[in-house]
């Protein structure tokens, strides 16, 4: 059965369990545990809700019992040179023009 308090309770958007230590991103303050939020950003500075850019991840530490008392804030700025892209443009660019390639030779000896 659910406290009043519990009902108050925020719940994290990327692991969808109770924050303990809430992380808010700095662009939009979408509320996230701090460790996913963190790691998140490891990979990805757009908020998971509405994907919007971020640059700082302010982290709030809180009691357990659920009052609004602030005991600590700390924030962090996420860095743009940690995020990779997974995807080789010019190889992609490359395939795409092979395929469009093929597509036009397929056009033009059918029209002919």
């Amino acid at each position: 059965m659910k406290t009043r308090f519990m009902s108050k309770a925020k719940i994290c958007g990327i692991c969808l369990s109770e924050i303990s230590v809430q992380g808010c991103v700095g662009s939009c303050c979408h509320e996230f545990c701090f460790e996913c939020i963190s790691k998140w950003s490891d990979i990805e500075n757009k908020c998971p809700i509405c994907k919007v850019r971020f640059l700082t991840i302010t982290s709030e530490f809180k009691r357990k019992q659920y009052r609004s008392r602030k005991l600590k804030k700390k924030v962090n700025y996420v860095n743009y040179k940690t995020q990779k892209c997974s995807v080789n443009l010019l190889s992609l660019i490359e395939t795409a023009e092979q395929l469009l390639t093929q597509e036009l030779n397929r056009f033009f000896n059918s029209t002919s």
